[in-house]
């Protein structure tokens, strides 16, 4: 897409979406490029004795906090300020997400219309419209979901082949019968599969710990790509994550009764900007040259970058991407994310994904204590902590007002200038709304196919979390002597036990900000165990 820099007030700069795949070029940060490594969270992602290849016992997984794209928009509603409620009615139109538009004056900085309203509350339409089928699966109450029609995933593959053309190429329409694992004999005679299972996440919340101890399986493979962050990381090809599962491939292709192929990439489930570019190429698209042209009149006419950017590219790259959903035949607010590429690549046989949920206070405040560089500008305190979630949350509030709590917490440094020079784009603060985005997860790949643990449960029990994972993998089943193995293995890090307790500022500031999205949560689940972390001391 060719960009004028000419500031136009008929861009519509708000609405929820874009990719900044700037990462690229544009607007990123080299403190984003920093995050992009697993810091002290231990994200090796380890080999099995099945696929222990030199490369794969290389291999190191990274935190995919950088270079990618938010889905903006992703459910059929804004955010609004009240608060979501255990009733769940039948599924009303969707509502838009609240679409500031910009001034129509050439200043250097749009100018976007206030949002309805600036809390970060998922408003009770949001919830109410996931309710759009007809039965809920077993053991999930709240919001019911099914399975899409052969139409809807022939809609949704062919979005996927406009929205990342070099995703879809490789993977056939269907997967070798007979075997367990999704696998397929490649044009080339090579043998390729895709993992069967995702521990989808999160950081500080157990996910490595379980990868270990899961991996003690007999019947699970890991190979280099184990750990790479696939999903969650705009730059890397699906040749590449096939090419280094090929090992694995082989094992499976050998025993394709019984094994099958791990990804646990802890980035994977939380596709906030910096997570989700495979979706929206479209405005990476845009916004690369614009950002050049923005850095030749920075040098030519001593202009700011930023304001260069604010007036024009930030805008025009919400248009591109919207642009290529529609070409895609897409719905941009609803349908253009990363599970959709996920479903799109899978079909028919939607893989299985394990999600470990921690109190999202405790999980944020391991995060800043296990990680450099929060700690190293803050301090390695409870009082440094609570300066940067005091900043962290302002932030978030300050564009809340101007573009809707939904809109911020999926494409936030997308949306200007101002959004982009937050210390990290407050991607930590983001990683905890887990209602959020399981939301819309499940309209792509319903709850049946999810396992989705409490975090306390599996610190305090072990042996029985093990246990539910097995036979929710459909794995050989094992006896207690195994199960004893699993369970000891993992070592669970503890980066804040000896930082002394959060102070009550922190708290309640995040105690508001993350209500919401446990109670939503609490209710697509069905679990209302995770309201427990809304009853902050």
């Amino acid at each position: 897409m060719q960009v004028s820099l000419q500031p136009s007030g008929s861009v519509n700069a708000a609405s929820s979406g874009g990719a900044a795949s700037t990462a690229a070029s544009a607007a990123t940060t080299a403190a984003a490029t920093a995050q992009a490594t697993t810091a002290s969270t231990g994200g090796t992602a380890a080999v099995s004795k099945a696929a222990a290849t030199p490369a794969a016992a290389a291999h190191t997984g990274t935190a995919a906090s950088t270079s990618g794209a938010a889905t903006a928009a992703a459910t059929t509603a804004a955010a609004k300020t009240a608060a979501v409620t255990p009733a769940v009615s039948p599924s009303p139109s969707p509502s838009p997400s609240p679409s500031p538009s910009p001034s129509p004056s050439p200043s250097p900085s749009p100018s976007p219309s206030p949002s309805p309203s600036p809390s970060p509350s998922p408003s009770p339409a949001a919830v109410a419209a996931a309710t759009t089928s007809s039965a809920a699966s077993p053991g999930i109450g709240g919001p019911r979901y099914t399975e899409p029609s052969a139409a809807e995933l022939g809609r949704w593959r062919k979005a996927a082949k406009v929205l990342d053309p070099e995703l879809m190429e490789p993977v056939p329409e269907a997967f070798a019968p007979g075997v367990k694992n999704p696998c397929w004999a490649a044009p080339d005679g090579s043998y390729r599969c895709l993992p069967y299972f995702y521990v989808t996440g999160m950081f500080h919340a157990g996910a490595l710990s379980m990868e270990t101890k899961i991996k003690l399986h007999p019947d699970v493979l890991t190979d280099a790509c184990t750990g790479c962050q696939f999903w969650g990381e705009e730059g890397k090809k699906m040749s590449f994550y096939l090419d280094h599962m090929k090992h694995a491939a082989q094992l499976i292709k050998a025993e394709p009764q019984t094994k099958v192929l791990m990804d646990s990439s802890p980035s994977t489930f939380a596709f906030y900007w910096a997570a989700a570019g495979k979706a929206h190429k479209g405005y990476a698209a845009a916004m690369t040259p614009c950002y050049k042209e923005c850095l030749d009149r920075h040098y030519k006419e001593k202009i700011t970058v930023a304001s260069c950017m604010d007036a024009v590219c930030y805008n025009a790259s919400t248009v591109g991407d919207k642009q290529r959903a529609k070409e895609a035949g897409i719905d941009w607010e609803s349908e253009a994310h990363n599970p959709l590429l996920v479903r799109a690549v899978y079909g028919t046989r939607p893989p299985k994904m394990i999600l470990l949920a921690r109190d999202p206070i405790r999980r944020l405040y391991s995060a800043f204590m296990g990680y450099p560089h929060y700690y190293g500008k803050y301090g390695r305190n409870s009082t440094g902590f609570t300066e940067y979630v005091r900043e962290q949350v302002g932030a978030f509030q300050n564009c809340t007002r101007k573009y809707g709590s939904r809109l911020c917490a999926l494409m936030f440094e997308g949306l200007s200038a101002e959004q982009e020079k937050v210390y990290f784009h407050a991607d930590q603060v983001f990683r905890g709304m887990y209602g959020l985005f399981l939301e819309i997860w499940f309209r792509f790949i319903p709850p049946q196919h999810w396992l989705v643990i409490k975090s306390e449960d599996f610190f305090a029990q072990p042996k029985p979390t093990m246990a539910k994972v097995v036979q929710f993998l459909g794995l050989t089943p094992l006896n207690d002597t195994m199960l004893d193995q699993l369970a000891a293995a993992g070592k669970v890090n503890s980066y804040a036990a000896d930082k002394g307790p959060i102070e009550p500022e922190a708290r309640r500031l995040l105690a508001d900000l993350y209500r919401p999205y446990n109670s939503l949560l609490a209710m697509i689940t069905g679990e209302p165990r995770f309201e427990e972390w809304n009853k902050q001391p």
